[in-house]
């Protein structure tokens, strides 16, 4: 009996005891409160947000509908005019990014051109500076372009000449003692010829005469184009050569200044020209080794030295030039000597590029416009700087020359575009 009461009493009693840390909330560390409740809250955020966005992105959508029903206070255009409106106009602005950067092309092609046929005029006529080796110096002019050529190919190795892939494991050389010997050496001479002769003529007759004489290179391309079968006879073409002809001929007649040797000269450069440019087509035309001019320059630039240089040896004589070199730096002091030896293949290197990019931007027949354009601008050039004369003869010569390559330009471009019409449908 006692015993049960104090075990009642003590049942009793416990509830009145207050257990040491009554009011302080125990946590068990074991149990991982926070980061459930930081999920928790992390995950309702989250699902808030993605509510919050999604009601954002519908209200943008009703907002642009909303938008697109009413006109542009400034234009007058609805949301899809105005949407179209601006594309137009980006499509316009890069139209004129792209004109103007070919137009830039075309100044630079035209004033590297025009430096470089009134630097030699004015370096090797005897009225100005009077250096009298000119094939001495062109052949001082395509190593710096070898120079520059090796350059680019260095930098660029987009512009390097890679040899075709062959069915076997071995590939095959570029450049074969036989190519070199057949292809390149004969585009090479005829490449020298060309531009030596053209700048010996230089010395005896006007820049604007000399221009004028180049621009009947179209006949002897023409001509040879139908000796090696590049070009089918037809009564067109017999026609342009003959008009053409008659066009040299009243150039020749209306010359105030008439001299046979630079007029034979000149008319030796064109044949040259002519003749190289269709050892061109039938010889290296679409070969790896000169499938962009950078690459061409480096394999042709050494064959044009040599040839140019052995042909001023024999007919300038070395003597002669060591005298005339020494003259130069004395009236001039080296560095400028050596400038003036330099200058002009630099001009050359830098033409033949801008000529290149602008040919890659745009087409055959932009190119043919720009050139029958540049040669106007070289004799208007020359008769600014050099006084040069012509005479109303000259002029309709002139005239009909260059009627004659635009004759022929339209008519090849309108064949290329049947051409290119026909091939689809093949």
């Amino acid at each position: 009996m006692d015993t049960a009461a104090a075990r009642g009493h003590s049942q009793r009693q416990r509830p009145t005891r207050a257990p040491p840390n009554e009011g302080v909330v125990q946590i068990d560390s074991r149990r991982k409160f926070k980061r459930r409740d930081t999920d928790s809250l992390s995950e309702y955020r989250d699902s808030d947000d993605a509510s919050l966005g999604s009601m954002s992105d519908s209200e943008e959508l009703e907002l642009e509908a909303v938008v697109s029903d009413f006109d542009d206070e400034e234009t007058g255009l609805t949301g899809e005019a105005r949407k179209k409106y601006d594309a137009q106009r980006e499509a316009d602005r890069s139209v004129f990014r792209k004109l103007a950067f070919n137009g830039a092309l075309i100044a630079l092609w035209y004033i590297f051109s025009l430096s470089i046929s009134i630097y030699n005029k004015w370096m090797f006529s005897g009225d100005h500076l009077n250096f009298p080796f000119p094939l001495f110096t062109t052949s001082l002019h395509m190593v710096v372009q070898f120079l520059l050529a090796s350059t680019v190919l260095l930098i660029f190795p987009h512009f390097r000449p890679v040899s075709p892939p062959t069915a076997t494991a071995q590939a095959k050389p570029l450049i074969t003692p036989r190519f070199y010997v057949t292809r390149l050496i004969p585009c090479g001479t005829t490449t020298s010829l060309d531009i030596g002769l053209g700048n010996t003529s230089l010395r005896y007759i006007t820049l604007t005469f000399y221009t004028m004489c180049k621009s009947s290179v179209l006949i002897f391309v023409l001509a040879f184009a139908l000796l090696f079968r590049l070009e089918r006879p037809s009564v067109v073409l017999i026609s342009i050569i003959m008009t053409m002809s008659l066009g040299v001929l009243l150039m020749v007649y209306g010359e105030t200044a008439f001299q046979a040797l630079g007029f034979a000269l000149a008319m030796s450069a064109s044949f040259f020209s002519g003749f190289r440019w269709a050892l061109t087509q039938i010889l290296l035309l679409r070969h790896p080794a000169t499938s962009n001019p950078f690459a061409t320059l480096f394999f042709l630039s050494p064959i044009m030295f040599f040839t140019l240089f052995f042909i001023a040896l024999a007919s300038e004589g070395p003597s002669e030039i060591i005298v005339g070199l020494s003259l130069l730096v004395h009236d001039h002091g080296i560095a400028t000597a050596l400038a003036l030896l330099v200058i002009p293949g630099t001009l050359a290197f830098f033409m033949i590029a801008s000529e290149f990019t602008l040919l890659q931007r745009t087409s055959v027949v932009t190119l043919s416009i720009c050139g029958i354009f540049k040669e106007v601008v070289t004799i208007t050039a020359a008769g600014i700087v050099f006084h040069d004369e012509l005479s109303v003869v000259n002029i309709s010569g002139l005239i009909v020359t260059i009627s004659c390559i635009a004759c022929y330009n339209y008519l090849k471009n309108c064949a290329m575009a049947n051409m290119e019409q026909k091939l689809p449908n093949r």
